[in-house]
């Protein structure tokens, strides 16, 4: 005989139909079930990896939020298109119920470039103009950076910091390669404070 149901009636082949319909549905359920049961293993295993590790969603150009003073601050790169300068955020939350004027006088800030390996390439003073935060509020305070004081860098500096060998033909994984740091240092009369952020190099016509 023959593999499956050999009906001797046709209500009894019924049955058997209705039979095979049922265990079908029931299969396409639990493979239901274990893909449901997949995703949420997933959905979780991502909320762990994110709670482990804080920083690995965070954009490279926004910083660590930060506390200095009392002030919560952290730095970010403008996306303003210049290829003659660079403009840097470091912005600012007044919670008070007062008005202040940042940066303190007793503040003093230092404006640096790195490489990917923490080298010092390049160092300039953060000369800011004290601007008013009213109460309960968001502000920043602005740095530029001239690009053409950086064309006399030593050259395993440069190589890094500008993007020299750009070309559309270039590959994608290179380019993600490409980064530098860039940090601000704030220094009070009783802490310091580094606002650390990775960039991609300048592209600047010479």
């Amino acid at each position: 005989m023959s593999k499956g149901y050999h009906s001797r009636s046709p209500e009894e082949f019924r049955e058997y139909l209705k039979t095979i319909g049922k265990e079908k549905s029931k299969k396409k359920w639990r493979q239901f079930i274990i893909l449901i049961d997949i995703f949420l293993l997933i959905i979780v295993a991502y909320l762990v990896f994110r709670s482990l590790n804080p920083g690995s969603f965070q954009d490279p150009t926004i910083s660590t939020k930060q506390i200095v003073d009392g002030y919560p601050m952290y730095l970010s790169l403008s996306r303003e298109p210049d290829e003659k300068y660079q403009g840097y955020f470091l912005f600012i939350e007044n919670n008070t119920s007062e008005d202040v004027k940042l940066p303190a006088k007793t503040w003093s800030g230092e404006f640096r470039l790195l490489t990917q390996d923490g080298i010092l390439c390049y160092s300039e003073p953060l000369l800011w103009e004290e601007k008013k935060f009213p109460a309960n509020s968001k502000g920043f305070l602005y740095h530029s950076l001239q690009l053409s004081r950086l064309q006399a860098l030593d050259p395993n500096c440069k190589k890094e910091i500008f993007d020299e060998d750009y070309s559309i033909f270039r590959s994608k994984f290179r380019y993600l390669s490409l980064s530098f740091q860039t940090q601000m240092i704030i220094t009070t009369s009783s802490d310091r404070k580094i606002f650390q952020i990775k960039q991609k190099p300048y592209r600047i016509s010479n």
